[in-house]
């Protein structure tokens, strides 16, 4: 039996180490990073500050491919809602001024492109829910 294991963001409490040196190759590797969100300012863009004075910024248009208003933005309550929380996401684009965009949107996407392309019959997934610390097991 095949068996596979999705662990979701915020279950190792774990920052990725991202600084300067590392930044172009997590980019091209298009490697799932994870981060503490620090704020949420007042447009709902997540900010997320990393090694060396390197700071992420997560527009709000990526924070969320799931729950979209009518108007194509996630709901504000969302954004507000993941402050001191992890968060996973991919390295957009990097700057000149110690910044990264970064986006939860697209590890939402290919998470929801596996469920369909991939997962099969007879897979078994096994997902910790910290919420109500139980195992599930899907078959």
């Amino acid at each position: 039996m095949n068996t596979l294991k999705y662990k979701p963001e915020g279950w190792n409490n774990e920052i990725t180490a991202l600084n300067q040196e590392n930044v172009t190759s997590y980019m091209e590797q298009n490697q799932v990073l994870q981060g503490l969100v620090q704020e949420c300012d007042e447009n709902y863009n997540l900010h997320i500050q990393f090694e060396n004075g390197l700071t992420g910024i997560m527009p709000r248009k990526e924070v969320e491919a799931i729950n979209i208003e009518e108007n194509g933005l996630p709901k504000t309550n969302l954004c507000t809602g993941k402050v001191h929380k992890f968060v996973q996401f991919k390295i957009k684009e990097a700057n000149d001024e110690n910044q990264v965009i970064v986006s939860r949107k697209e590890v939402q996407e290919e998470a929801l492109e596996w469920i369909k392309n991939d997962l099969e019959e007879g897979n078994r997934v096994t997902r910790n829910c910290k919420k109500y610390k139980i195992l599930w097991s899907f078959y």
